[in-house]
């Protein structure tokens, strides 16, 4: 068995852990940069759909703010009582394949 261990996670938690670390780098994450990091894991409409799903699960909190190129744009962020679970999933599964 090949399998890397980030094959293991759906497609809503990859998305949610990579939201996490921009978050836990202190970064701003909005939809157009998490595409952009994505782009290797998935495509644009997976990403879409899985932020609609993890948005519904109540994952994932948006607020309007700056973006990188001074413009207003949702940010993204793991709800509070989401990061341990998030956070946990990501050390085991995500962070090892981003660094």
């Amino acid at each position: 068995m090949n399998e890397k261990k980030s094959d293991l996670l759906s497609n809503e938690f990859k998305v949610a852990c990579e939201i996490f670390l921009f978050n836990d780098e202190g970064k701003k994450v909005w939809f157009t940069n998490l595409v952009e990091s994505l782009k290797d894991e998935m495509g644009q409409t997976t990403v879409m759909n899985s932020l609609r799903t993890l948005f519904d699960w109540g994952i994932v909190q948006a607020e309007f703010g700056e973006t990188g190129k001074g413009r207003a744009g949702r940010l993204l962020y793991i709800s509070g009582e989401s990061k341990d679970t998030i956070r946990q999933v990501c050390e085991a599964y995500w962070k090892p394949r981003r660094r």
